[in-house]
């Protein structure tokens, strides 16, 4: 493999809409976990104020708890295409913008760093502050810049994204879900 790699990747409206998208429902996908942890330690904790304050049966706490998920589920349903309908408003500002400038994006890959170059960002980052994971086909590349950055590259968005995923498992760390 070369010590090096540039990849020119021109913008597709499409192909980004549906890049952040699928971003979305990654992102999601990962806060269930910590939305199901929350409501166990929610309940832990009426658990506890009800085994010391309380006089009521258990069979009331367990309906009482049913009730209590039902109503926690509704509410993150909710919020979720509340967050996704604000969202997609947020995507469509986006692209409109990226559409007024030059439609190339360069990267470039080096022993060192990584370097991606267009006319909104010019940023790098050494190998050690960059990880990336695979989602649905889709790189999701993340910089560790004091705040957070994170680029997708689709395999449909350009020819060389097997020599990328190469590149990016042979100098950055594969981040876990």
């Amino acid at each position: 493999m070369a010590n090096s790699l540039q990849v020119l990747i021109n913008f597709d409206e499409n192909i980004t809409r549906n890049q952040l998208q699928k971003y979305y429902y990654y992102s999601w996908k990962k806060k269930i976990p910590n939305l199901i942890k929350y409501f166990l330690f929610i309940l832990l904790l009426i658990f506890i104020l009800d085994s010391l304050f309380g006089n009521k049966s258990r069979i009331d706490f367990l309906k009482f708890s049913g009730i209590l998920f039902g109503i926690y589920c509704l509410i993150q349903i909710i919020f979720f295409f509340y967050s996704k309908a604000n969202y997609s408003i947020k995507t469509d500002k986006f692209i409109t913008e990226l559409k007024s400038y030059h439609p190339v994006t360069e990267l470039y890959f080096d022993e060192k760093s990584l370097y991606i170059k267009n006319e909104q960002y010019d940023i790098r980052s050494v190998w050690k502050k960059i990880s990336y994971n695979i989602s649905d086909k889709i790189l999701i590349i993340n910089f560790d810049l004091g705040t957070p950055f994170t680029y997708l590259i689709s395999e449909e968005e350009t020819e060389q994204y097997q020599n990328i995923l190469i590149f990016l498992k042979d100098k950055s760390k594969l981040k876990n879900n």
